[in-house]
């Protein structure tokens, strides 16, 4: 079980902040191999803007959320060390979006790497259980003093599809409920330092809030480009919000953070 240690320091930053905002840090790569185009230099610009992100966000955020598209390209202990302690410096936590979902020697490797590397939590797909799942990752997160966020609901048009499935619960009774509502009981039940519920679907947000009460918190990403509210998302029932495109596309990111933090309070 996690010790929920990112809550603490989610909790801890959104105090001395009063802010909701988690910056992802999904900056787009070029690295296709053609002529004259030169890998490093594509990492240098990558590494650069990443860094200039964090720099002009930093006062503004709890945390700061990356993906593959950066992690790829600057690899895990390559160039992300230097942008997760850019991160630290500030007090604040780097989340790695890896969406663990594998059987658990495989998934406790990935989540060794990750935390080595630096990263205080990863997120992960409760979709493979428990036993032999996550049950390592969990471990390791344990034993590193780090955090693990499971998903619920994703914010794009699709997410209906899976997480909005309804799954049978006791076939004598003929009793059923979402996917997504099961994915809320095992975080709570495992004592997850957080779950993914896309602030697009503020109604979901009010659903698994009544689940998980205080014991979990929600963090909604979607904000901005993706067509979800911040405001209506923590008047829903979230705790922290991700904005990406909104802040990292932004001619003025720090205004464009410090604005939305105006709309989580």
């Amino acid at each position: 079980m996690s010790t929920q240690v990112l809550k603490r320091k989610l909790s801890a930053a959104a105090f001395l902040r009063k802010s909701r905002l988690i910056v992802g840090l999904d900056i787009a790569a070029n690295m296709a191999r053609t002529p004259g185009n030169d890998p490093r230099a594509e990492k240098d610009r990558l590494e650069k803007e990443a860094l200039r992100i964090i720099s002009a966000t930093a006062e503004y955020a709890v945390a700061f959320k990356f993906n593959h598209q950066l992690v790829l390209p600057l690899g895990v202990f390559d160039r992300i060390p230097v942008l997760i302690q850019k991160i630290h410096d500030n007090g604040l936590a780097a989340i790695m979006d890896a969406k663990i979902n594998d059987i658990g020697n495989t998934n406790a490797q990935i989540a060794r790497y990750y935390f080595d590397a630096g990263f205080d939590a990863v997120i992960a797909n409760p979709m493979v259980g428990w036993e032999g799942g996550l049950d390592s990752v969990f471990e390791a997160a344990r034993k590193r003093q780090r955090g693990v966020i499971t998903l619920c609901y994703m914010s794009h048009p699709a997410a209906n599809e899976g997480y909005g499935l309804n799954v049978a619960t006791d076939e004598k009774m003929k009793t059923h409920e979402p996917l997504y509502a099961i994915f809320a009981r095992r975080a709570k039940a495992w004592n997850a330092d957080g779950v993914i519920v896309g602030a697009t679907y503020p109604d979901k947000i009010r659903e698994v809030k009544k689940i998980l009460g205080e014991d979990v918190p929600i963090i909604s990403p979607g904000v901005g480009a993706q067509g979800g509210s911040a405001k209506e998302a923590i008047a829903a029932g979230a705790s922290y919000v991700i904005a990406v495109r909104s802040i990292v596309e932004a001619p003025d990111p720090a205004a464009a953070a410090k604005a939305l933090v105006a709309e989580t309070r």
